[in-house]
């Protein structure tokens, strides 16, 4: 409102000459740059020309009106009428109407005279359309801010000397608060983090002393149910009516930070999946490396990841396959589809070639096409391969050479047990000793039985090996004394070892043990050994037999004082086919099968063989059989029972003479 206006200027002292003004001559107010109305008696008499230019209208649009009428379509009718009652105008803003339909805000200010009969209103106006819009436009504004931040989804804190002054919707749930007036004026402090403290006093010499903004960083906030969240704060002061203050922006980034740990662990965990899986991983672009996995270094060799990534494919594939390695990934990268396996050979760091299986396939990253392959090692497969078609091609050679023996054996022992037969009649007519013709017949009859003898020898060997090695080999199983049997052997030996002077010592710990065994073969091991014994012992040595209780095993021994083995052939001694003595000048003959055979039988009764020797001075044999009692008498260990019925039939004298064929007398 205006301090001073024309219409406070008015005076009335002289009545004559105010009415002949008041009558006839306003136009002063034409040189007054306010706008002026006069009313008399609620119709407009006079108006100025700075009038007619506010409310965009002529003399006669206005004239004959009443500022009642001016005023009353854009305002309060009630007061407006109340006015009219009075005929007063009160002061203040209105809006009326312009003839051209414009709204204008003006502001009024009016005084009232009483002359005779007649009122008069003289009304002072000024146009406030400019400033009313402007204010609107920021009121407006202000509105529209404020609902822009009232319904931000991001928390927003506006805080006076450290205390909340205005705070939108999302900053009160975020805090867990449900309506600002419990907040309005308290401190901020209550809800940062105890982490926080000394962070956030730093944060405020910088925003209150250095007025500086604290871009996005991240802390903690304490909720009102004492919930921890993690968030991202953005601050930047400002000062109002001399008072410095601080907006906010805070978001919850909770989710985020939990997202980002798991994403962490499950890359983590993907790795070392990866890494620890026994093909390697590489990922490139057809022609550079951009990852390799930690199997794929150790499968080439590399000692770290960073000699490869970044170099050619070619420094891996051989010149052989590069070629096809090229146009392989070309068609793939033209190509979506899954490369099936394929075989290269790659070169690792130390210049080896291997033989590895590749399988790829096309991914994008990035809005980049690029390629996953997976390598396998296949070389140990490739051997094993190898390895399967010579072991497959060596069984079967051994069961070509499994079946001649066999066949060869029976096809042998035809014609042997012939010349046997034969033998024993010669035996039963060639009994004059006085004659030299039927000594010459008796000598070569004996010469020819120790030759069947070493062939039926060999031949119940090779036959005892087959069956053993195609699992058809039967034991029969009863309760023997083991120290008999080894006795009666030993004394059944006692003859033959006279006439080759070698001492035999038979010496025992025990009279009698009790075991379940087959006796004919402890018998024929123990025979092969003593066998053994006699062709490397020279006449006046020694063999020394023994049996001795171990509690739950017993052990037979059977030492010499022979030439004894060298420490090379100790470990072969019990290989099939191997001889120690290979020289011409040996005084026995063999196939190199007893012991292999010994052994085969001793491990059948669940027992061990060992040998120990000094070159030059003794070659002891040493065997352990379990003490196992069979209850069920006649009990056969595998699927058949082998005993060769004609060397069952004979006594332990001829027994020896067997397996004693092959020594020279």
């Amino acid at each position: 409102m205006f301090e001073t206006t024309a219409v406070d200027n008015i005076k009335f002292e002289d009545e004559e000459k105010s009415n002949k003004i008041l009558d006839f001559d306003f136009n002063s107010f034409n040189y007054i740059p306010s706008a002026i109305i006069v009313q008399k008696n609620n119709k407009i008499v006079y108006v100025n020309e700075p009038l007619l230019e506010i409310i965009e209208c002529d003399y006669d649009w206005i004239l004959g009106t009443s500022i009642n009428e001016l005023i009353g379509k854009e305002n309060n009718k009630v007061s407006i009428n109340q006015m009219k009652k009075r005929l007063t105008i009160e002061d203040g803003e209105y809006k009326i109407k312009s003839p051209r339909g414009n709204e204008i805000y003006i502001e009024l200010k009016c005084k009232a005279e009483r002359f005779e009969d007649s009122t008069f209103l003289f009304v002072d106006i000024r146009d406030v359309s400019k400033e009313k819009r402007k204010y609107e436009a920021i009121k407006n504004r202000g509105e529209r801010y404020n609902d822009i931040l009232e319904n931000l989804p991001v928390s927003i804190y506006i805080t006076v000397d450290g205390k909340f002054e205005k705070v939108n919707k999302e900053g009160l749930r975020l805090l867990g608060v449900e309506d600002f007036e419990d907040i309005k004026g308290k401190s901020m402090m209550p809800y940062t983090h105890p982490d926080d403290v000394y962070h956030i006093k730093n944060r405020k010499d910088i925003l209150y002393n250095k007025l500086k903004s604290v871009y996005f960083e991240e802390q903690k906030v304490i909720r009102k149910d004492n919930e921890v969240l993690i968030v991202e704060a953005a601050s930047f002061p400002y000062t109002v009516k001399g008072s410095k203050g601080v907006v906010t922006t805070i978001r919850d980034i909770s989710e985020r930070k939990r997202l980002e740990v798991e994403l962490h662990e499950s890359r983590e965990l993907y790795k070392n999946l990866i890494d620890i899986l026994p093909i390697g991983i590489s990922i490139h672009d057809a022609k550079r490396f951009s990852f390799v996995s930690d199997s794929y270094v150790k499968i080439l060799g590399y000692d770290s990841a960073n000699e490869l990534v970044g170099q050619k494919l070619s420094k891996v594939a051989s010149k052989e396959f590069q070629e096809v390695v090229t146009e392989r990934l070309n068609s793939l990268l033209a190509c979506n589809m899954v490369l099936p396996p394929i075989e290269y050979k790659f070169i690792t760091k130390q210049g080896d070639l291997i033989d590895v299986e590749v399988i790829s396939v096309r991914f994008s990253h990035n809005q980049k096409v690029n390629i996953i392959s997976t390598v396998r090692d296949i070389t140990e497969k490739k051997k094993a391969e190898e390895n399967k078609l010579l072991l497959e091609k060596t069984l079967e050679y051994d069961r070509l050479k499994t079946e001649f023996f066999s066949n060869i054996s029976h096809e042998l022992r035809t014609p042997l047990n012939i010349l046997l037969s034969s033998l024993q009649l010669i035996e039963l007519y060639v009994v004059d000793d006085t004659n030299p013709k039927i000594m010459d017949i008796k000598k070569y009859s004996n010469v020819m039985k120790q030759n069947c003898y070493r062939l039926l020898r060999l031949i119940n060997n090779l036959l005892d090996i087959t069956k053993i090695d195609s699992g058809y080999y039967g034991l029969n199983f009863h309760n023997h004394n083991i120290v008999k049997i080894v006795e009666d052997i030993t004394q059944s030996v006692a003859c033959y070892m006279k006439e080759k002077n070698i001492q035999i010592i038979f010496d025992t710990d025990i009279e009698e043990k009790i075991i379940g065994c087959d006796d004919d073969k402890i018998e024929k091991v123990v025979l092969s050994l003593l066998s053994n014994a006699v062709k490397f012992t020279k006449p006046g040595g020694k063999i020394d037999v023994g049996v001795h209780d171990l509690g739950d095993r017993v052990k037979i021994s059977v030492r010499d004082t022979g030439i004894g083995i060298p420490k090379d052939k100790l470990g072969l001694i019990f290989e099939r086919f191997i001889q120690v003595d290979k020289s011409l000048s040996r005084i026995s003959e063999g196939a190199g099968i007893g012991l292999s055979l010994a052994r085969a039988l001793i491990k059948m009764h669940g027992g061990t063989i060992s040998v120990t020797s000094e070159y030059g001075k003794f070659t002891q044999f040493d065997i352990i059989l379990p003490l196992k009692n069979i209850e069920n008498e006649n009990v056969i260990l595998n699927s058949d029972e082998y005993l060769d019925i004609w060397i069952a039939n004979k006594d332990k004298a001829e027994r020896v003479n067997i397996e004693f064929s092959d020594i020279y007398i």
